[in-house]
């Protein structure tokens, strides 16, 4: 008699086990559809950082010229010299960097943060060029830039 208990307790088990799955993802999906980004309440409510914050990150995109049009209406030009800093200062440090590898241009430390910078930048190619360079100084120096 107890063999048949434990049996119809495991055919219970087996019946509710994906009800209950199931209503356990419901739960999870209705919270997380209802959960709204930060970044998107930002933007509907036309908070100037997540906006700004919005366009870095969508600068390689198509739509981007238009995002930044459409804002830069709200914002005025303020917004345009925001999104663009960290590119202004990366050129800067560039600059900097290239002037101070023309004194020393063995400069492991130099050709690798160029090499970074390069990459942040886009410049795959340059920044290829300032690792290899740094490699032939270094032999030993063991780098990837991602």
């Amino acid at each position: 008699m107890k063999v048949k208990g434990k049996k119809n307790n495991l055919d219970f088990f087996f019946r509710i086990f994906p009800f209950f799955l199931t209503f356990i993802f419901l739960i999870i999906n209705i919270y997380f559809s209802q959960n709204i980004s930060l970044l998107y309440q930002g933007i509907i409510n036309y908070e100037k950082e997540a906006i700004i914050d919005y366009l870095k990150k969508i600068k390689n995109q198509p739509f981007f010229e238009n995002e930044l049009k459409k804002f830069t209406k709200i914002f005025n030009q303020s917004i345009v010299q925001e999104v663009f800093l960290e590119d202004k200062e990366r050129k800067i440090k560039i600059q900097k960097l290239k002037e101070a590898l023309k004194k020393n241009p063995k400069s492991r430390d130099l050709l690798i943060s160029l090499a970074i910078l390069h990459k942040e930048e886009g410049n795959d190619k340059l920044a290829k060029e300032y690792l290899n360079k740094a490699k032939e100084v270094d032999p030993d120096l063991n780098i990837a830039i991602k």
